[in-house]
């Protein structure tokens, strides 16, 4: 436990004050500490369960302690679905089934037929609707200056005007 803790520290106090092409070149020389907190924190997340069910069956019994493994093997594995989900995230328009997840709102926000299936408890409501047609505009726009850049980048003229730009999606409140 402690390493996972003194790791995360570490990589933070060392990342942090760097600049984004410094913080790329200590991923590069560092390739493990990315991996490395989240996997001590699993490991200790591990070790302190299953101390927990020795413990269980030392002062519960064996059958308090069948309850424990089997509520514990159902938690485990609704955390390795979550994990699963959210790594199969993609930014890329159309390149795997995820990427229709937030692609929607630029392409169907005004069909909430087509709206993906967590989005449909707020079709009715026009302020969701406003909302998520701003989010959909602010990738649009994001996805614009991203290509236009990258074509700068092919032709040899680079714009300063495209290298940073922040878009507000903070939505509006009526």
């Amino acid at each position: 436990c402690m390493h996972s803790v003194l790791s995360c520290v570490i990589a933070l106090v060392y990342v942090e004050p760097l600049s984004n092409t410094d913080a790329i070149k200590f991923f590069v020389a560092n390739p493990a500490s990315m991996g490395t907190p989240a996997l001590s924190i699993g490991f200790a997340c591990f070790y302190t369960l299953v101390a927990a069910g020795i413990w269980v069956v030392g002062t519960s019994g064996i059958y308090n302690a069948t309850a424990y493994f089997v509520l514990l093997a159902v938690i485990v594995g609704f955390t390795i679905g979550e994990t699963i989900d959210k790594a199969g995230f993609c930014p890329e328009a159309g390149r795997t089934k995820k990427s229709h997840e937030w692609q929607w709102t630029t392409e169907h926000w005004d069909d909430t037929s087509k709206w993906p299936w967590f989005a449909h408890g707020v079709h009715k409501d026009e302020k969701a609707k406003r909302i998520y047609r701003r989010m959909g505009l602010a990738i649009e726009a994001r996805m614009a200056e991203e290509a236009k850049s990258a074509s700068d980048k092919g032709s040899g003229r680079e714009n300063a005007t495209t290298k940073n730009v922040e878009i507000n999606v903070v939505p509006r409140v009526d």
